[in-house]
């Protein structure tokens, strides 16, 4: 009878423990991954929060004061709150922040010690990339590649990228924007675009201007003295021989010839 007793009051003890430490929901958890023209990711994830009440929002901010901005710690705390593009090893300049406004959410900013996507060519116009799929290998189960429900995976390509179909899974095409909702899952991994390169113009006024702030000025201004200085020095000469070569090169002049 006592070894059932305490039993009993193991078990409300831990149903206790775990009522205190499950203050919030997991509504939603989005993930938007921003390119630049070289491929390199800046990520920002949010995990929604919904309390249950204001007593439980108190609790969930005294945590946030004892974690405060590292990764490690509210992995630890909760496990769902982690960084799910990438490797632990793929991971710098991360930190976290909690933003309370219409919805309450904790969020995760970090960036990657090797570009995401995969230069596969390029020419002298166009540079053509690919998706390195170990980055989602967290959303990988079995053979499958899995975005669970209530996930979002945003992508922002850089300005000017043209998507290369087929995009896989399916996704939703806004502009530059590519997303995928869970719940989703497919045996393929491809997200494919290229990217025209700007052709070089020529910036006379920007060129002028640098010269002009260059320690050789100077010295290009008074080799152009001196350049238009012997022109006008030898204008009557230079004149002469250019009538001349018209002359001799005209077609009056080898009509006179024949006559």
């Amino acid at each position: 009878m006592l070894k059932r007793v305490v039993l009993i009051g193991l078990a409300l003890l831990l149903l206790s423990v775990n009522a205190s430490s499950q203050v919030y929901d997991i509504g939603l958890h989005t993930i938007e991954i921003t390119l630049d023209e070289e491929g390199n990711a800046q990520i920002n994830e949010r995990f929604f929060l919904d309390f249950f009440d204001e007593r439980q929002l108190l609790l969930f901010r005294d945590k946030v004061k004892e974690i405060g901005v590292s990764v490690e710690g509210w992995e630890a705390y909760d496990a769902r709150m982690r960084p799910h593009i990438g490797q632990e090893s793929d991971i710098t300049a991360s930190k976290v922040s909690f933003v309370e406004n219409e919805s309450d959410y904790l969020e995760i900013t970090y960036s990657l010690t090797s570009p995401f996507m995969e230069k596969k060519s390029e020419t002298s116009r166009v540079k053509e990339y690919a998706v390195k799929p170990k980055f989602f290998n967290n959303f990988l189960s079995g053979s499958l590649w899995v975005i669970p429900e209530d996930t979002t995976i945003t992508i922002n390509l850089p300005v000017g990228a043209e998507l290369q179909q087929p995009i896989e899974p399916d996704a939703i095409v806004e502009g530059n924007r590519v997303t995928w909702s869970g719940y989703k899952n497919s045996n393929k991994l491809n997200l494919n675009y290229r990217i025209f390169k700007q052709i070089a113009s020529f910036d006379f006024s920007q060129l002028l201007q640098q010269l002009m702030q260059s320690n050789q000025f100077w010295i290009v201004i008074v080799v152009a003295i001196a350049i238009g200085a012997l022109l006008f020095w030898n204008r009557r000469k230079i004149s002469g021989k250019i009538e001349n070569y018209i002359v001799e090169h005209s077609d009056f002049s080898r009509e006179e010839e024949e006559e």
